[in-house]
């Protein structure tokens, strides 16, 4: 169950094998090979995903019609990483791919031919629905600024949750240099730092709820700390589908906002659309805290706000333009 509901580090990895891919790309015509145009008008696609409580709102848009209204056949192809995906984006075999945002920035970093087009699910501003945190098992360690010396686990290093966290320390008073990040699969973490083997674990849920009922405590609110209104996951598609299909390409980020913003005011909704999609018992989705969808459209802030924190702690050497690269800017 834990791998269907983790959305931290989902395809983290965009620019792996894909450097040699781009030598034996040609200008562009086998990305526009695997879209195409079904009955009435409707144009099928092929996206890449993984079944996450994140990307509810892909499947909300295919189970509602919204696709359908915007003249989409979406087909969702299971993807296991970003080595997996961008291969599978740029030769054409599916249209558009999610992405972890960090891994999103990195390929733009290597000149990956993509456009960001949308979002998924969001990090909240509130800590009280913050589904990440940072907990820890002594209870000598009541603040961040405790932490130094310590060992945290994250599930990958230089990842989102671990960026996320070496922020929020130094936010709340710590010293994130003085901390030692170790990388460690989620469902190790509660029992390594009830054994002591590490002090802390920043867990996303369904962990966040197995470790306070397994009295853990937590330390702080990860992402609404360091990171609020920074998508979860965006969606990618190719520069020569955006330029071959620019209305296509349109309606499929048109209609992901219409399921984000259905999905903003409705947890319950949520849950159903999570309870096919994931494959998660109503009884564990009952108590988990929920992802955060947007009401709004994608904005580029947020993700400039993260490519300064990438910078700064030393996952990117240099900032790089991030405008071009979205979809308003291709319109």
């Amino acid at each position: 169950m834990a791998k269907h509901i983790r959305s931290a580090s989902f395809l983290a990895a965009l620019t792996t094998g894909a450097l040699a891919l781009l030598a034996g790309c040609g200008s562009g015509s086998a990305s526009d090979s695997g879209s195409s145009t079904a009955d009435a008008g409707v144009t099928a696609v092929k996206v890449g995903t993984s079944p996450t409580l994140t990307n509810a709102s892909l499947y909300l848009a295919m189970e509602n019609g919204t696709f359908k209204k915007h003249k989409l056949k979406a087909t969702p192809q299971v993807v296991t990483s970003g080595a997996q995906a961008l291969p599978l984006l740029l030769n054409g075999q599916i249209q558009f791919t999610a992405a972890d945002p960090m891994g999103a920035i990195k390929a733009l970093k290597e000149k990956m031919p993509i456009k960001i087009i949308g979002q998924g699910s969001v990090n909240t501003d509130d800590p009280a629905k913050d589904s990440t945190v940072l907990v820890v098992g002594d209870d000598k360690l009541k603040a961040p600024k405790d932490l130094s010396g310590k060992t945290v686990a994250v599930n990958a290093l230089g990842g989102l949750a671990q960026v996320a966290a070496q922020s929020a320390i130094d936010m709340k008073g710590g010293k994130s240099s003085d901390v030692k990040f170790v990388e460690m699969s989620f469902p190790q973490m509660i029992a390594a730092v009830q054994s002591g083997k590490v002090d802390g674990a920043v867990l996303n849920e369904p962990f966040v709820s197995q470790a306070r009922s397994e009295g853990l405590k937590d330390l702080m609110p990860v992402m609404s700390t360091s990171i609020p209104t920074v998508p979860n996951i965006v969606y990618l598609t190719s520069e020569s589908y955006a330029k071959s299909h620019p209305e296509v390409v349109k309606e499929f980020a048109n209609s992901l906002d219409a399921a984000n913003a259905a999905l903003s005011t409705d947890p319950e909704k949520i849950r159903q659309v999570a309870e096919k999609s994931t494959e998660t018992k109503p009884d564990v989705l009952a108590k988990i805290i929920l992802p955060t969808f947007p009401a709004k459209s994608l904005d580029q802030q947020p993700l400039q706000n993260l490519q300064e924190l990438m910078v700064k702690y030393d996952i990117l050497d240099a900032p790089i333009d991030l405008a071009p690269h979205f979809l308003a800017a291709s319109s």
